[in-house]
């Protein structure tokens, strides 16, 4: 491919799976590498004298760099000159990532100010009892209740709606972004492209979870999502919380002093994965983990919940 620019393209398709349509080289580019609106986890920039560039994506911790000829037949001189231009660039997607951070931060701190604790009847517990959870109280402290989240839809405000919010909190206990669940008043899910959104992030997300439940007696279960989680809280009985998707899954840090854990995966390809790799960490931790699925596809542990009662776990509560 001679054409430097499409080469480089190239390259990012080949390992982010999307990549922007347009790039301008010396110009620091954001694009989406998902088919999720408002993702613009990926970044790329191609050096102005189009002989190399970096690119990667924040979300998946991916930074790599891309040379338009083979470095091994670099000179000195073009070696030196990649590796300053790397830096520099390295040194931009920082800044740039900081400054995205310190904005969001802002935004989440002012939101979650505005989030009020549940009550019966509001929303957000009419939302839960909807979805199999109507005996349980007190629900989880983490999640709250917002009158009336905007939702947008790329540039365009579709409307604003109550919204059950719950944080994602890092291992070091900061809050790196809010999940947000638009509703309607009598508790359904709002009629949106993504009734579930995720607000933009104050850092790294992996290793993140929402805290629905606190380790009990060195055991701590852990789900995909928040219905997920209590589902499986209430079919077992082990304190269970959310990874919020199955990559956070995988990468999910475990509370200090756990002894057990429990997971709890989805029954699809992406959840059997998560699961396999979060329990292979665990044991090379020399945790004791178990890993349990729905026999059904397309089952969720909402649905067991809902059609099956209490499931027996083995030492649950030892």
């Amino acid at each position: 491919m001679s054409d430097p620019v499409q080469a480089f393209r190239a390259a990012i398709l080949a390992a982010l799976g999307h990549a922007p349509d347009d790039i301008e080289p010396g110009r620091f580019h954001r694009f989406g590498t998902s088919d999720r609106r408002g993702d613009d986890a990926g970044w790329c920039k191609l050096f102005d004298d189009l002989r190399g560039g970096v690119f990667g994506c924040y979300r998946q911790g991916i930074s790599e760099t891309w040379s338009a000829a083979d470095r091994a037949r670099l000179t000195r001189q073009q070696r030196a000159d990649l590796t300053r231009q790397v830096a520099q660039a390295a040194a931009e997607r920082e800044r740039i990532q900081r400054q995205q951070w310190a904005e969001n931060a802002q935004r989440i701190a002012k939101l979650w100010s505005e989030c009020l604790p549940l009550v019966p009847g509001d929303p957000v517990t009419l939302y839960l009892k909807r979805r199999g959870f109507g005996g349980l109280w007190p629900l989880p402290e983490c999640l709250r209740y917002h009158r009336a989240q905007p939702y947008w839809d790329g540039a365009e405000k579709l409307g604003t709606f109550p919204a059950m919010v719950a944080p994602l909190v890092a291992p070091d206990g900061r809050t790196v972004a809010l999940h947000r669940t638009y509703l309607t008043t009598d508790g359904r899910k709002a009629g949106v492209p993504s009734p579930k959104k995720l607000t933009g992030a104050t850092g790294p997300l992996a290793g993140a979870c929402i805290p629905l439940q606190k380790p009990a007696r060195g055991v701590i279960g852990i789900a995909e999502g928040i219905e997920t989680a209590m589902a499986a809280w209430c079919a077992s009985t082990v304190p269970t919380m959310a990874a919020y998707c199955a990559g956070n899954l995988a990468a999910w840090t475990w509370p200090t002093g756990v002894q057990r854990l429990v997971i709890f995966a989805d029954h699809d390809k992406a959840g059997r994965e998560a699961a396999d790799t979060l329990r292979a960490r665990a044991l090379a931790a020399n945790l004791r983990c178990d890993v349990l699925t729905p026999t059904t596809a397309g089952v969720d542990w909402c649905d067991v919940w809902a059609q099956r009662g209490p499931l027996a776990i083995d030492g649950a509560a030892a």
